[in-house]
């Protein structure tokens, strides 16, 4: 992959929404009452705060449906307060002509140690002096990539407790996959890196959003890119200028228009699966190695769920917007999402 240098820092980006062709009006769901409990701050390291990212189903009543965690920090904890985080939110429905409509969403969801936001916000002795151990060793060529990965997990079993710990092993992890040259994983632990910003010292941030980006364009990720630009500019201490943010837009503006057919290049999680925020109205999914067991399209207005025949083409009806593709399977399941029609 190509790697593009390019400085950071503040300006707000504002990027419209796709739509396939609705221009109805129409209105997101908005929570309006959380059932979840605060729970009270474990006094030891032994409770571990993680993360984890989760796809759902808001009904035409308000409701959450449909839930199901597609990644998370390793730990099936996350999944299971993940899933009980969900249900306990009660939304005011999605509207459109005014009338309450079904809608998807995927949230991020991090889980601290008081589940008020408040994290430790430091990092044990132990895991800064094995952080540093892996990033010398990264940095030297003789040393085994195998004997690296298992620093790694050696790292996130032993020492990775709190949110800044998974932060900081994302982004360690992501510069191990890249040397290791698999880019999709790569992709995802920058990703995640960048999820985690807020816990991050401003120069890996800088980085660790350029990595993503650029990732993000060499895999046809394109609405995520847009997505990954507008958290720059939020970014508190980053400090986008005008030029950086034409260069930017520009970059994936070309992109765009090199690319005669859409083609986005996915890889399920630890999980078994895989969620994207898509944009093609027709295409059909390729697999390239492992095994798919279903395909769900979660549209606001639309959903549709293929447990089979999910290798034919799909096209996604004129009212639908805004939507999300899930897809679930082995664990590690490569494919392309390849455009059809425009």
């Amino acid at each position: 992959m190509k790697k593009v240098k390019i400085s950071l820092g503040i300006t707000l980006l504002i990027l419209s929404t796709y739509s396939f062709g609705n221009t109805k009006p129409f209105i997101a769901a908005k929570v309006i009452d959380n059932d979840n409990q605060t729970e009270e701050a474990f006094t030891s390291r032994g409770g571990m705060e993680g993360w984890a990212k989760v796809s759902f189903i808001i009904d035409k009543e308000g409701n959450t449906r449909d839930i199901v965690v597609f990644d998370n920090s390793g730990k099936d904890r996350y999944t299971t307060k993940t899933i009980r985080y969900i249900k306990n939110l009660k939304y005011a429905p999605a509207r459109a002509n005014d009338n309450p409509v079904s809608s998807a969403k995927n949230m991020f969801i991090t889980h601290t140690y008081s589940e008020a936001g408040h994290s430790e916000a430091s990092v044990t002795p132990a895991f800064a002096r094995e952080y540093q151990l892996i990033m010398d060793s990264l940095a030297n060529s003789s040393v085994n990539m195998s004997d690296i990965n298992l620093l790694i997990d050696k790292l996130v079993d032993d020492h990775t407790k709190n949110l800044n710990e998974h932060a900081l092993a994302a982004w360690l992890k992501s510069i191990y996959y890249y040397k290791n040259q698999d880019f999709l994983e790569y992709m995802r632990q920058s990703q995640i890196t960048v999820d985690l910003y807020q816990y991050l010292p401003i120069a890996i941030l800088a980085k660790s959003s350029v990595n993503l980006f650029e990732s993000q364009l060499y895999f046809g990720y394109f609405s995520e890119a847009k997505q990954t630009l507008a958290r720059m500019g939020n970014a508190e201490g980053l400090n986008l200028s005008e030029q950086t943010q034409a260069e930017f837009l520009d970059l994936l503006k070309d992109k765009m228009a090199s690319e005669s057919v859409k083609v986005i290049k996915g890889k399920l999680t630890h999980l078994g699966a895989w969620s994207y925020d898509h944009q093609i109205p027709k295409f059909q999914i390729k697999l390239t190695n492992g095994n798919i067991d279903s395909v769900e399209l979660r549209c606001n207005q639309f959903q549709q769920k293929y447990a089979s025949n999910w290798q034919n083409e799909m096209e996604i009806p004129s009212q639908a917007n805004e939507c999300i593709l899930l897809i679930q399977g082995d664990v590690g399941t490569t494919f392309d999402i390849i455009e059809t029609s425009i």
